[in-house]
C-alpha cells in the first residue's frame, strides 16, 4: 500500500512538472477579425533568448492576415514589438502553402520587399526568440 501511494504521488509530481513545462511553450491567441482594418490578428507569445529556468522570459508579437487585400491576403505577416513587419509565412490560400513545411520570406535589405530564405525548409525565430516559429493556427474561413 505504501509503495502504491508513493508511486501515485510520483506520477502526480511528474505530470505537474510536464504540464508546467508545456504551459511555457510558444503559443498563439485566437484570431480576431478587425472589420475596420480588414484584418485577422492574433498574438504570438514566445520564449525569449534571455529566458532561464529560474527566470522565464516571454515576449509577444502579432501575426496578421490582410484578408481584403488582393496582394497580401495569402500571407501571415509577423510584426515585432515595435509594430514593424519582419517576416511572412504562406497562408493556406497561398499556392506555396504546405501543411507539412512552412514557407517563409523575410524583409530584404531594401526594407520594402520580401525575399525567400536561402534554405527552403528554414523556420525563423523572432530576433529575441529562443526557438524557431513552429507553426501558426489556421485562420477562420
Amino acid at each position: 500500500m505504501k509503495k502504491a501511494t508513493s508511486m501515485w504521488l510520483a506520477a502526480i509530481v511528474t505530470a505537474a512538472m510536464f504540464a508546467a513545462g508545456t504551459a511555457n511553450a510558444d503559443e498563439y491567441g485566437k484570431w480576431v477579425r478587425d472589420e475596420k482594418q480588414k484584418t485577422l490578428v492574433c498574438e504570438y507569445k514566445y520564449e525569449t533568448k534571455a529566458s532561464t529556468k529560474a527566470k522565464p522570459g516571454y515576449a509577444v508579437q502579432k501575426a496578421v492576415i490582410y484578408y481584403a487585400d488582393a496582394d497580401r491576403k495569402n500571407w501571415v505577416y509577423y510584426y515585432n514589438a515595435k509594430n514593424e513587419p519582419w517576416a511572412r509565412c504562406a497562408a493556406p490560400s497561398n499556392p506555396k502553402y504546405d501543411s507539412t513545411a512552412m514557407y517563409w520570406q523575410h524583409i530584404g535589405d531594401g526594407k520594402d520587399k520580401y525575399v525567400d530564405y536561402a534554405d527552403k525548409g528554414y523556420c525563423p525565430a523572432p530576433k529575441d526568440g529562443k526557438n524557431p516559429i513552429p507553426s501558426f493556427p489556421l485562420p477562420p474561413k
